[in-house]
């Protein structure tokens, strides 16, 4: 028993899960929400988590269901992007400007007002790379748990405030099939074999390289590779994208196990007035930057927006909007976050004891 995998163990707890976040998802799904099997999962696997019922997800199972939408991220890459492409470098210069001025201005407040010593506050304060920091963190002497709480927090704050916003202020209605290429049954052997490799190889090279969330990058990439090289035009099944959307779903709620509503309190309320600042700090910048280049609002508030890579990708998807753009940019968030957060604490504390990189 003790040489099997860990979610082989532990796979009544797996069923629960995925039963709690499968049936919050089909229900959102009825409901006609936008982005419904994540949406439903998160919320439903959250509330029960907190109400005691004890969640998990295996990180094998998130690192499979983010490879396939890597792979969809990388559908949305065409030959047609050459002309927007030239524009895109100012927004990434934005980006480092956004993470630099917003996570200085977070750890000052958690620092400050909330009180959390100066690693704990740094590592919370950090605008993303929850696994990195979660690491890092405990490593140079913060508080492991309020740094993941605080995390936890802003990513299912995120999701939970942007696909509403969106859909109900900007009248964007997602589309049935999830940005899909329909059914399984509807695909032919050879774009299912193609999309598969993708998916394979890039995990793999993208892990090899030490891609930042080489789980989704290192599928995408090749997936964008092959679709501007016209290898193929086709995406992932919808089947399969509904899956994905309930197991990531379920790893962020699933993360809220074991954590009793008065631990939840503070770091909970930190979370929702720093994540709310990022938020007008990421509309703020996407104004400037619409104003000054000619790039849709929308698309660049979506690419500063501080929620999870997976995330952050999906609400993209679920809205049709800009997805390459949006997922370049997250790319480029989460390299520059775990960068800058490895790079600054070896200087201002001791240096990590364990390597920083991970899931």
């Amino acid at each position: 028993m003790s040489g099997q995998p860990a979610w082989v163990r532990t796979l009544p707890l797996l069923s629960r899960t995925l039963a709690v976040g499968a049936g919050g998802g089909a229900l959102f799904a009825w409901l006609g929400t936008p982005l419904p099997w994540m949406l439903g999962a998160l919320i439903f696997t959250s509330v029960g988590a907190m109400a005691g019922i004890r969640m998990y997800t295996p990180p094998e199972f998130r690192r499979v269901m983010m490879a396939v939408l890597g792979v969809l991220l990388g559908s949305a890459f065409s030959p047609d992007l050459t002309g927007q492409i030239a524009a895109w470098p100012a927004t990434l210069a934005g980006m480092l400007l956004y993470v630099a001025v917003g996570g200085g201005l977070t750890m000052l407040f958690f620092h400050r007002v909330g009180r959390l010593n100066g690693p704990t506050a740094f590592f919370a304060a950090a605008p993303g790379g929850l696994s990195e920091m979660m690491l890092l963190g405990p490593a140079m002497g913060g508080n492991e748990r309020e740094i993941t709480l605080v995390h936890a927090t802003r990513i299912v704050l995120v999701v939970l405030i942007l696909p509403p916003a969106f859909r109900y202020a900007a009248g964007y209605v997602p589309p049935a099939d999830l940005g899909s290429g329909g059914t399984i049954a509807a695909m032919e052997v050879y774009d299912l074999a193609i999309l598969t490799a993708a998916g394979v190889v890039g995990l793999l090279v993208g892990r090899r390289l030490r891609f930042p969330a080489y789980q989704m990058t290192g599928p995408m990439l090749l997936s964008a590779a092959l679709h501007v090289g016209g290898l193929t035009e086709a995406r992932p099944p919808y089947e399969l994208l509904a899956v994905a959307q309930v197991i990531i779903g379920c790893g962020a709620g699933a993360r809220f196990s074991g954590v009793r509503w008065i631990e939840l309190a503070r770091p909970m309320l930190l979370s929702i007035v720093s994540t709310t600042g990022f938020l007008l700090l990421a509309a703020l910048f996407a104004l400037l930057l619409a104003r000054l280049i000619g790039l849709d609002f929308k698309a660049i508030l979506l690419a500063y927006s501080p929620g999870g890579f997976a995330e952050m990708n999906l609400i993209a998807l679920s809205l049709g909007i800009e997805v390459a753009f949006v997922a370049t940019h997250h790319t480029a968030r989460i390299f520059l976050v775990v960068t800058l957060a490895a790079w600054l604490s070896s200087r201002i504390w001791k240096r990590p004891q364990a390597a920083a990189h991970a899931d």
